[in-house]
């Protein structure tokens, strides 16, 4: 016996130029089980799909997955999902939602043509780079810093960011969450690129928790607390970002995607912007995400 959990696509950070980072939104009136989460962002195929459930006015219980495991915060599906439900409440809706996770909660709010979300500002710490990081980036680094899961290399220029090529199965044995490599922009204060191999996603196309790092970083660089960043991924995106003391503003676009024929491949090219995927109501013990 099959369940179909209905799912909406939406481009976090998309524009004219740049096609942003996809992700999949599924609103359902509790959460399924874990298993059954898992295996719905496996076959979606985008990097992260957010599960929603009503807990209040304008209060959404969520969790976050990769087509591979549970992540514990994801800041582009939280601006997909806003964008998706401020889209479905309208213009009438209320102007500022409040999502609740297991590892705190988080706000959006409408900002014009934008989506806003306020994430904690992460600290940072100046290191040497860890061996075999540097060799697995291909890459020099002009500094090293690591958070509490990330580590942040700083390159050259902007054209050395857009040159990496690492080695993703000898990045994935490194001990970080994520990879994050920036430098100064050009048409932007600065530009960046983040991998996470142990999360079964090599490349990123937007981070927002990399830019609870980027941005602290860069404002005290640059001496500015308001900065515009860019991602320059193979579908790149544009943020705004703001230190804002001990958090982080992002403000962003969440662009709903048309819809295309059933038989669209759900990994290789643009899913359809509402439709459902197939899940087993009992799914093997086999196939349970890691803890």
């Amino acid at each position: 016996m099959q369940a179909r959990l209905r799912f909406h696509v939406l481009d976090a950070f998309a524009d004219a130029r740049f096609a942003g980072n996809p992700a999949a939104v599924v609103v359902e009136p509790v959460l399924p089980p874990v298993d059954v989460m898992q295996l719905t962002a496996r076959r979606i195929g985008v990097p992260t799909t957010a599960f929603l459930a009503p807990a209040g006015p304008a209060t959404y219980r969520v969790r976050w997955f990769t087509p591979s495991k549970e992540v514990n915060l994801c800041g582009h599906a939280t601006i997909a999902s806003a964008g998706y439900l401020f889209g479905r409440y309208g213009s009438a809706g209320p102007s500022r939602l409040r999502f609740v996770s297991d590892n705190g909660v988080l706000y959006a709010e409408r900002a014009g043509d934008l989506i806003a979300i306020d994430l904690p500002k992460a600290e940072l710490t100046p290191c040497a780079p860890p061996p075999g990081l540097l060799e697995a980036l291909g890459t020099e680094a002009v500094s090293c810093l690591v958070s509490s899961d990330d580590v942040l290399v700083e390159v050259e220029s902007a054209h050395a960011v857009a040159a990496i090529r690492p080695d993703f199965e000898v990045l994935a044995r490194q001990p970080f969450r994520g990879h994050i490599v920036t430098a100064r922009g050009t048409d932007t204060d600065f530009v960046s690129r983040t991998f996470f191999p142990s999360l079964g996603v090599n490349e990123d196309q937007v981070c927002v928790t990399a830019h609870c790092k980027l941005t602290p970083f860069w404002a005290q660089r640059l001496g500015r607390r308001r900065l515009t960043a860019l991602q320059l991924s193979e579908r790149g995106g544009r943020l705004e970002v703001e230190d804002a003391g001990d958090r982080v503003r992002v403000l962003g676009s969440a662009v709903p995607r048309e819809a295309e024929p059933d038989d669209a491949p759900d990994a290789t090219r643009r899913p359809p912007g509402r439709t459902s995927a197939p899940v087993p109501s009992v799914v093997p013990a086999a196939q349970s995400p890691a803890p």
